[in-house]
């Protein structure tokens, strides 16, 4: 069982509202733009998605440019842009629908439970694990990327761009990489 803590105070340039894709150009991050009703102070589940801009037009031009000749992009790119496309009104929700998706097209056998108190997590808490300024020693196994012959292997992308490049394989991939002692 792995718990999702909505009640802990929400923590700004995390992955709670952003990722990482590989472009033509390289590195790109998305970045899903946040209100936070009470400063500071807010809580995860109250984060609320803005869209004062248009984020979602522009995260699916992005995604679509950096995947659409990647070979599994056909299979899973009509549900995630469906996804995208909900209009979340709370970052969690948004979050809970992608994280759902990924782990049924990754074939990931996680049972999830968001947790409304927060969780005596003890020796098990990894909400600090992985973080886009701390490197954590997480590297992914190698497998071919879309732009690999441009840029090289980036191993730390979006869990799209595996899911995008390998498919049905991606639960592979996960299985053959090294995971840090912190884990």
């Amino acid at each position: 069982m792995v718990f999702i803590d909505e009640n802990e105070l929400y923590q700004k340039q995390t992955y709670r509202n952003r990722t990482t894709i590989l472009t033509a150009n390289g590195i790109q991050n998305l970045s899903v733009p946040v209100i936070r009703p009470q400063g500071k102070n807010s809580l995860v589940h109250e984060i609320e998605i803005s869209y004062a801009e248009n984020w979602v037009k522009d995260h699916i031009k992005a995604i679509e440019s950096a995947y659409r000749n990647s070979p599994y992009y056909q299979y899973y790119s009509d549900q995630l842009i469906g996804i995208l496309k909900q209009g979340h009104a709370k970052l969690s929700e948004l979050n809970w629908d992608l994280i759902q998706f990924f782990i049924q097209k990754i074939g990931l056998a996680v049972e999830l439970q968001k947790s409304v108190e927060s969780p005596n997590f003890s020796e098990h808490d990894y909400r600090k694990t992985l973080h886009p300024k701390v490197e954590t020693g997480f590297k992914s196994y190698h497998y071919i990327q879309t732009f690999e012959e441009r840029h090289g292997f980036h191993p730390n992308p979006s869990i799209l761009d595996l899911l995008f490049n390998e498919g049905p394989n991606s639960i592979s991939i996960l299985q053959e990489t090294k995971l840090p002692s912190l884990l």
